[in-house]
């Protein structure tokens, strides 16, 4: 083999170590300091604002009574845990300052993020490293979330409960 060969073959081998090296620093450094929440934007497609309808004078408008939801952590780690919902983007992970703090090495800092969008729950995965799984199935985009459906982050199992 000729030097140029193998000066070509030292090359392209430091070039691909170097490659390699640089997607675990990048790796590293995401699952250390997190994703940027993104809010989502409200969609175009929505329809119109109903006309409000005034009140009878005879009777008071009385608003409809809300059910308070709450996400409840049924196995793992934090088993028994339940936080209200306010309706505040709840973020979940291992940094000190998420809603709901996991002592767990299979989740990221910023994992998940349950948040309220158009009176319905959503749970979106904030490009974690093992995925969020919503009825065991690994979610890419937003899903909406209905009370009972599991919904697992890591080794912690929650849900959503009235």
């Amino acid at each position: 083999m000729s030097t140029l060969a193998v000066t070509l073959l030292r090359l392209g081998f430091l070039l691909l170590l170097w490659a390699f090296v640089m997607a675990l620093v990048l790796t590293l450094r995401k699952d250390v300091y997190g994703t940027t929440i993104r809010e989502r934007k409200p969609s175009r497609r929505s329809a119109p604002a109903p006309h409000p309808q005034p009140a009878s004078p005879a009777r008071p408008a009385t608003p409809a009574p809300r059910r308070s939801l709450a996400l409840a952590v049924t196995a793992g780690p934090l088993a028994g845990t339940t936080i209200p919902l306010s309706g505040a983007p709840l973020v979940i992970g291992r940094a000190a300052d998420s809603a709901l703090v996991l002592d767990d090495s299979y989740s990221s800092s910023r994992h998940a993020r349950i948040y309220q969008d158009g009176g319905q729950w959503w749970v979106e995965d904030l490009n974690s490293t093992n995925g969020t799984y919503v009825s065991g199935q690994r979610i890419s985009t937003p899903q909406q979330l209905q009370p009972g459906v599991p919904v697992v982050v890591g080794k912690t199992t929650m849900e959503l409960r009235s």
